[in-house]
């Protein structure tokens, strides 16, 4: 194997270090300082910069290129917390503590950065203390900002477009989305012709560590400097070309046209057996469909064979499609999070149908119990008047969901409502709906929350509407789900890591104050008084709350704190007034909605203005 190659030609530090954050205001006396200091590494994909648990003893600027940050657990797996782009910092707090590091960082493509050591910086302190201090406040604004947000812009620079199986119509996609793209900032796209145009026949081919590698990657970080978006666009096989692309990514999207063989490409087998190693970008599954696709299906065996971090669903003549593609990748992407609430969550879809008309785009949604059914129906035709009349159909004019059996496990059997749910969404998966969607459900056997992105929608939704006591709870591969507000009813931070950033719009339904009493009914209670009471017509009733309202009421305590935690962690939270409903009036339903219609107009319509 050949040895490594001299590092390629560096930018000036002096005048990339006023570029970023962290030193933007920085004195100049005290950057040409700084600059003098500072080492310079160079890591190729897949190589670690930093240890979970060694000491912390310097701070990392990057330059070029992409680092990801993963927490390493006992048990040898990994949670991937989160990524680092050009001009932001890794490992600041070691200039304020000297706790061992507690996360492992590593470049996913070729990178090159800027160390400083804790020695220069207390050197630096000495001579510019004014300019010091201005760094250790930027670190901790910057500390206080992630921690209150709960997940930080995952922002992309460069794109790899590769075929996925045998791939879709490539140069048409990558058309497509630069002129998405093109509304956030300039954009190129890169392939191996253009870079031969620029830098001679065989430029594109040079292999990592060959003579003129130098050359090629200081082009490319040219490129990347100039435009805030670039596009590469790799050939149809595993060619340096693509191999090089694969390194220089932010973002791999991967495309497929539906109906084409499933197995992996050569491109994408190198993708998976470098992935095992952390040595390559995440890849999104992206399928391009015919304009006469009603819905898509027949993506489950896609995924199961690639480690895709997200599918996409695009038709090639709809520019919305790709401007959701662009938002979602540029981190500017609206999420939607329904919470559970029983009837009242029937509001949900008159909020959505005002965020529709006021024109602002929904492009992840998710929810739990009946904010999940919603979601889940808007998500799979993208279509609010039909989705309407479903839930006129399914809940007013079929009569009550509930279908009472002798309580062993639950009130119900739960047949009923299962009957409906397979009516409504039918063999469709949850990869295979138009937008990207999840529920949320409560693993009694874990104890832990269940977030779900794909299997049968009808089984998921399922799960995260099975109150506890009112249906049976829902077997999965030896686990029992249950409704998914007894541990979250609100899941607003699901979505943060969804958006990558963007803008997150929440609709609690859930009343802080329920089932008022206007009178006691003593310190015991028969249920053969209330029987009596209710079949006997002269008899004045007893204002005592149902069973199956108590219990619905008790499963979304369970989660009341975390719920005000999720709301503060979204950019609005609406609150419709349907508290005066109860919890299993659904004949109400056009009155339901209808106050979250004219609510949602209210309080979005300046909101979204002064945003724009």
């Amino acid at each position: 194997m050949s040895e490594p190659l001299s590092p390629p030609p560096s930018i000036d530090v002096r005048n990339f270090l006023p570029t970023t954050e962290l030193f933007r205001n920085l004195d100049p006396v005290a950057v040409e300082e700084l600059a003098r200091g500072v080492e310079r590494v160079h890591l190729a994909s897949g190589e670690t910069l930093i240890h979970q648990g060694e000491r912390g003893d310097c701070l990392y600027v990057l330059v070029n290129g992409r680092l990801r940050v993963v927490v390493e657990h006992a048990d040898g797996s990994e949670t991937t917390v989160g990524e680092v782009a050009r001009g932001e910092v890794v490992g600041e707090m070691a200039l304020l503590t000297d706790e061992p590091r507690s996360a492992t960082v590593r470049a996913i493509r070729d990178s090159e950065l800027v160390m400083f050591s804790k020695e220069m910086f207390e050197r630096a302190l000495e001579h510019h203390p004014q300019a010091m201090m201005q760094i250790a406040r930027q670190i901790i604004v910057r500390l206080h900002r992630t921690i209150r947000a709960g997940a930080v812009a995952n922002t992309v620079n460069t794109l790899t477009v590769i075929p996925a199986g045998t791939g879709g119509p490539i140069v048409q996609f990558t058309q497509r989305l630069a002129e998405s793209l093109e509304r956030f900032g300039t954009t190129i796209i890169l392939d191996s012709d253009r870079v031969e145009e620029q830098l001679g026949k065989g430029a594109a081919e040079t292999p990592q560590y060959g003579p003129g590698n130098n050359k090629v990657l200081s082009w490319l970080n040219e490129q990347e400097a100039k435009y805030e978006f670039v596009i590469f666009q790799a050939d149809a096989t595993a060619s340096n070309w693509t191999r090089r692309c694969l390194r220089q990514a932010d973002r791999v999207l991967a495309v497929a046209q539906p109906g084409g063989e499933p197995a992996l490409n050569r491109i994408e087998e190198e993708i998976e057996r470098h992935g095992r190693k952390q040595a390559f970008a995440r890849t999104d599954l992206v399928f391009l469909h015919d304009a006469s696709t009603e819905r898509p299906a027949g993506t489950e065996p896609w995924v199961a064979r690639r480690h895709a971090t997200t599918v996409h669903h695009l038709r090639l003549d709809q520019t919305a499609d790709f401007q959701r593609l662009a938002r979602i990748l540029t981190g500017r992407a609206v999420g939607i999070v329904l919470g559970g609430g029983g009837a009242r969550g029937l509001s949900h879809v008159g909020v959505l149908k005002a965020i529709l008309e006021l024109g602002i785009p929904i492009d992840v949604i998710g929810g739990t119990s009946m904010g999940a059914i919603i979601a889940g129906l808007y998500a799979m035709d993208r279509d609010i008047e039909r989705a309407y009349e479903t839930c006129r159909e399914g809940f007013v004019k079929e009569g009550s969901l509930l279908d009472f059996t002798f309580p062993a496990v639950a009130l119900t059997s739960g047949t009923r409502i299962t009957t409906k749910l397979k009516r409504f969404f039918g063999d469709t998966r949850i990869e295979d709906l138009w937008l990207n969607y999840y529920c949320v459900s409560s693993n009694l056997t874990r104890a832990e929350v269940a977030v779900h992105r794909s299997g049968p929608a009808w089984k998921r939704i399922r799960a995260s509407i099975s109150l506890p006591g009112v249906m049976p709870p829902v077997f999965d591969e030896g686990n029992l789900l249950v409704d998914g507000g007894v541990m979250n009813n609100l899941p607003v931070d699901v979505m943060r890591n969804l958006c990558d950033g963007g803008t997150v719009i929440a609709l609690d339904v859930s009343p802080k104050i329920d089932l008022t009493q206007k009178e006691s009914f003593g310190e015991g209670l028969s249920g053969w008084r209330i029987l009596r009471k209710r079949v006997n017509p002269f008899a004045q009733t007893l204002d005592v709350p149902t069973i199956a309202s108590v219990l619905m009421r008790t499963t979304l305590l369970g989660s009341a704190s975390s719920q005000n935690m999720m709301a503060r962690q979204a950019d609005i939270c609406l609150c419709p007034p349907v508290e005066k409903f109860g919890l299993l009036e659904f004949k109400s339903f056009d009155e339901i909605a209808q106050i979250g219609y004219e609510f949602a107009m209210k309080e979005l319509e300046g909101w979204y203005k002064a945003r724009c």
